[in-house]
Order: C-alpha cells, then sequence, then structure tokens
C-alpha cells in the first residue's frame, strides 16, 4: 500500500508542476485564444490534482484501519 501512496503523491507532484508550467504559458502569451487555452489545462490539471487528493485520504483512512 506503500507504494501506490508514493505513486499517487508523485501524481499529485506532477498535476501541480504542470500547473505552473501551463500557467507560465498563459502568462506569456499575447493571443487570447491561446492564453484561454492554457488557462484551461490549468483548471483541467487542478481538477485532476483535487481527485488525486481524495483518493490518496481515502486510500491511507482505509489503510489506516487495518
Amino acid at each position: 500500500m506503500e507504494e501506490i501512496l508514493k505513486a499517487i503523491k508523485d501524481a499529485i507532484k506532477a498535476e501541480r508542476q504542470a500547473q505552473e508550467h501551463y500557467q507560465m504559458l498563459a502568462d506569456k502569451s499575447e493571443d487570447l485564444t491561446v492564453k484561454g487555452f492554457f488557462e484551461q489545462l490549468v483548471r483541467d490539471e487542478e481538477e485532476h490534482e483535487n481527485l488525486l487528493r481524495l483518493r490518496y485520504e481515502s486510500l491511507s483512512k482505509a489503510w489506516n484501519k487495518i
């Protein structure tokens, strides 16, 4: 179970890095369509991060009950 939790933590970290990267690209973009595209990607990655955090918490609680 520890390996699974670590993998989820790694995935959360990757989602955060992707958010930062896409936000940097959005900030640099002068084209509003491109800017909007990258801002949507940031929101998508935030949603992925939230889902992973929920899964992590759920599995952590289940594992602690064992």
